[in-house]
């Protein structure tokens, strides 16, 4: 987790007073982007499919907002990918294993092919597939 220090000039107009206010903000931009590049990576890998994955896009800076997707509230890492019955082809993505909080994945019903990629023993908190 990235930390920034973000300091905030106070002016106010037609007063003498100019002062500044440092804050802490917390970024999770680059946790985000990996997790949203990880799902992304799924996304392209899957070859045909209902349309879900549409509703995915590059622009969004937050996977947290996509069908399918859940995060956790607190550290807005993935934690649940649930794409079941969307006609999906193709196969199972390694970037899969990136989501080293996934703790549910729900693909059934779907048309996955290939070998289940090692990666997924990256995901250490995995509870269902």
């Amino acid at each position: 987790m990235k930390r920034m220090l973000v300091r905030i000039l106070l002016v106010w107009s037609g007063s003498t007073f100019v002062g500044q206010v440092d804050l802490m903000v917390v970024l999770n931009l680059s946790t985000l982007m990996a997790f949203g590049q990880a799902l992304l990576n799924f996304r392209t890998a899957v070859v045909s499919s209902d349309g879900i994955l549409t509703h995915w896009r590059p622009e969004d800076p937050d996977p947290c907002n996509w069908k399918g997707v859940e995060c956790d509230k607190n550290t807005k890492r993935v934690i649940t990918l649930s794409l079941t019955n969307h006609k999906l082809s193709g196969p199972i993505a390694p970037d899969l294993g990136k989501l080293d909080q996934l703790k549910f994945l729900t693909l059934h019903n779907n048309n996955f092919y290939g070998e289940i990629p090692s990666e997924l023993g990256n995901c250490t908190e995995l509870q269902a597939v």
